[in-house]
């Protein structure tokens, strides 16, 4: 991905700043999501798998129903 940046470093303003066109910013974005997606789920690999009939017993055990 090819990002085109403005760098403004006026003393008007407190920290550096970087100006880019929305459309980046939005593929951007849902890069890093897709990154921390990833993270979850090889953060969450080594637990054990439990069936949606376990899912669906511990939901009604904690909430009543459905």
């Amino acid at each position: 991905m090819t990002i085109t940046v403005k760098h403004l470093t006026k003393s008007e303003f407190k920290e550096p700043m970087v100006i880019f066109p929305l459309r980046q910013y939005e593929i951007l974005m849902e890069y890093l999501e897709d990154i921390e997606d990833r993270l979850s789920v090889m953060e969450r690999m080594n637990e054990p798998n439990i069936s949606q009939e376990e899912v669906e017993e511990k939901f009604i055990k904690k909430f009543g129903s459905k």
